[in-house]
């Protein structure tokens, strides 16, 4: 935006005052770019341009993450019979058993860029506002004041809380083979593998610059 202001002519006295409030979130200085000039001005004539140029950027984030979690696994390959066969080969030969019960839980995160901070026309943080004083009377006082102000407040919060109770549970035996007549009897059972797990991930803040 470029603005331009000019107190000239035969004025005693002049008094120009611009006063910017950016709104709190993701405002920009709408002054910047803009030409402060005070010429021309008759003798013993008293001048003042004042500008203010004001940013105020409030952030505020929550991610809260709250898990109750009950979980059960359960896998069976027992409990098999053969009784009382006559003649042969009994067997009984069952598989593996696998549980797994897992719980997996990843917190809310926070991503926030600050819209008061690092102007980008301006990375040195200087005003860009140009000042002229020039072809005024004599004894005439001729000021300009020129006041950019920014303020940050940046909140960030990320909890995660996680109550949780996982089971897992895997069987291969309680096989019974009994009064059986023959060659031979054979009982086999496979692995029982149980496995159980929480996995928890908590939330994470960033401001970016």
């Amino acid at each position: 935006m470029n603005m331009r202001y000019k107190i000239g002519g035969a004025v005693a006295s002049a008094v120009l005052m611009l006063t910017l409030l950016a709104p709190k979130a993701f405002a920009t200085d709408e002054i910047n770019g803009s030409t402060l000039e005070i010429s021309g001005n008759g003798n013993g004539s008293n001048n003042t341009i004042t500008v203010v140029s004001a940013q105020s950027c409030d952030v505020t984030q929550k991610a809260n993450t709250s898990v109750e979690a009950l979980v059960g696994a359960s896998s069976d390959t027992g409990g098999n019979t053969a009784n009382g066969n006559t003649g042969g080969t009994t067997e009984i030969d069952t598989g593996n058993a696998t549980s797994t019960a897992t719980v997996t839980v990843t917190g809310g995160s926070n991503t926030a860029t600050d819209p008061c901070c690092c102007n980008q026309e301006c990375p040195d943080g200087q005003n860009p506002n140009s000042a002229l004083i020039s072809g005024n009377g004599n004894n005439s006082t001729n000021t300009i004041i020129d006041v950019s102000a920014k303020s940050s407040s940046i909140k960030q919060k990320a909890k995660t809380a996680v109550g949780a109770i996982v089971l897992a549970k895997a069987k291969t035996g309680k096989n019974k083979a009994n009064n059986n007549t023959g060659s031979g009897t054979t009982v086999k059972t496979g692995n029982a593998i149980s496995t159980s797990g929480v996995d928890v991930t908590g939330g994470t803040n960033t401001l970016n610059p």
